[in-house]
């Protein structure tokens, strides 16, 4: 889930956004382009005032489809916008488009080609211009990198190329989700360690071994930082023994791919956790080109950074070493009436992972960096009053329970029985986890309800299995 809900309003910095053609901010200016249509077309598709159409003839994608991006609406002085942000990060920056192009947007999907559009477009606005201008637009959008193109998939590559040759991934949400300054962090963390020693002190009777696996929150450390330390509680920290964890994050910039691999090392306050290049080249050998194709997602990703946070402030001399893989969701698997066993690429992941594991051996701890539900305003819903928040307790207990069985399709069916309505966003990971740990029954070690400002709620738990 997002770290935190993001701030409303007109973008911070208007210099650094992007306008197709001139971005004119003065009365007269304003004047000009707030007025309406006329009164007698009918439309309701609306040409952008001020746009132009270009005479240059290019290669054009068609029909042209917009990439999964992120688009709020905001407002800039008089003007209404839409703004543009990329959760793949090939655009370093927002870009903006004026609110009137919202409806072409909406037919970019890839059915309708461009003579369709223009077509369409010329019905319902009645303007001769109406070829030329859906070309111009599609031609300006082409050159932002906002469609599914060639143009789009070369720079994408040269970034994904650029970015795995990188060795270390740097620490991206120090400063705000946790402190940079080690001093600070080490406090930070502190007083987490200190509320889940309490929690763990009043909890069950503790396992008498060290943990084969875990679950634990992503959520933002500021709002979940007892919790995801009460799971790393489960392994004693006088223990010396050199460790391997698998970290099964969550891809929320995950496109297109079921998972993706790195071999960066994870920089944090405290030091560096080394990645086990070792066991990640092997596994990348067993799956081929894909184990790298969404690898761009870890850039940002932060359900496995704060993982390597609390792993480091727990053993800042111990050898460990981390494993990281993003996992994607089955949406589409659950709209075709399918199970993840009926997706090759994930069964091929999961036998990947076990081979691998036999045949390098050492110490293994698989972990799922998790969220539950994300239900209330924020995501497009009523606020949950009483019954709806007993409602999603009810799902998620389901769900926790039989992941605490160890039983990956009981957890898999019971999210899939309500279409995931209440949005768990640790679906696939912790799936994923459980095919390749094949934990025996373990235990619940907590599980809250994190009450944002403006009616949301977002559910994290922690398990661990012997």
């Amino acid at each position: 889930m997002p770290l935190e809900p993001p701030e409303s309003g007109p973008p911070k910095q208007p210099g650094r956004i992007i306008l197709p053609g001139s971005f004119e901010d003065d009365s007269e200016s304003s004047a000009r382009e707030s007025e309406p249509p006329p009164s007698d077309s009918g439309s309701r598709i609306i040409l952008p005032p001020g746009s132009s159409v270009s005479a240059e003839q290019e290669t054009l994608p068609d029909p042209p489809r917009l990439r999964p991006l992120e688009i709020v609406p905001a407002r800039s002085g008089q003007q209404d916008l839409l703004i543009i942000s990329d959760p793949l990060g090939v655009l370093p920056n927002p870009v903006a488009l004026r609110i009137e192009v919202l409806e072409l947007l909406q037919l970019l999907d890839g059915t309708l080609s461009l003579h369709d559009i223009s077509a369409l477009i010329a019905r319902e606005s009645k303007d001769v211009r109406a070829a030329g201008f859906v070309r111009d637009l599609i031609a300006q959008l082409d050159r932002l990198l906002l469609l599914d193109s060639p143009r789009f998939h070369e720079a994408y590559d040269a970034l994904r190329a650029e970015y795995h040759r990188l060795e270390v991934r740097q620490a991206v949400h120090e400063g705000g989700s946790y402190p940079a300054e080690p001093k600070e962090a080490q406090a930070f963390l502190g007083e987490h360690v200190k509320r889940a020693e309490a929690m763990k002190a009043a909890g069950s009777k503790p396992a008498s071994r060290a943990p084969s696996a875990l679950l634990v929150p992503h959520l933002d450390p500021r709002r979940a930082g007892p919790a995801i330390a009460r799971g790393w509680l489960e392994l004693p920290a006088e223990d010396a023994t050199p460790l391997r964890v698998i970290v099964y994050g969550v891809g929320h910039s995950l496109f297109g791919a079921p998972y993706a691999l790195t071999r960066k090392h994870f920089e944090t306050p405290f030091g560096r956790v080394d990645c086990d290049t070792r066991f990640v080249d092997a596994l990348a050998r067993r799956l081929g080109d894909v184990a790298y194709a969404g690898e761009l997602a870890h850039r940002e990703e932060h359900s496995i950074e704060f993982q390597a946070l609390y792993l480091k402030h727990r053993f800042p001399r111990r050898k460990v070493e981390v494993v990281p893989l993003l996992c994607g969701g089955f949406h589409a698997l659950m709209d075709q009436g399918q199970t993840p066993r009926d997706a090759a690429p994930l069964e091929t992941l999961i036998a990947a992972v076990r081979d691998t594991e036999r045949e390098l051996g050492g110490a293994t701890l698989h972990v799922a960096s998790v969220d539950l539900s994300h239900v209330g305003t924020r995501f497009g819903d009523p606020e949950p009053d009483e019954r709806v928040l007993r409602e999603i307790e009810a799902k998620d207990h389901e769900a926790l329970d039989a992941a605490r069985r160890g039983d990956a399709d009981g957890w898999y069916q019971s999210i899939a029985s309500h279409e995931d309505s209440t949005r768990i966003c640790g679906w696939g990971a912790t799936y994923m986890m459980l095919r390749c740990s094949e934990p025996p029954e373990g235990r619940l070690l907590d599980y809250e309800v994190s009450r944002e400002n403006g009616g949301s709620v977002v559910t994290v738990g922690t398990l661990a299995w012997p």
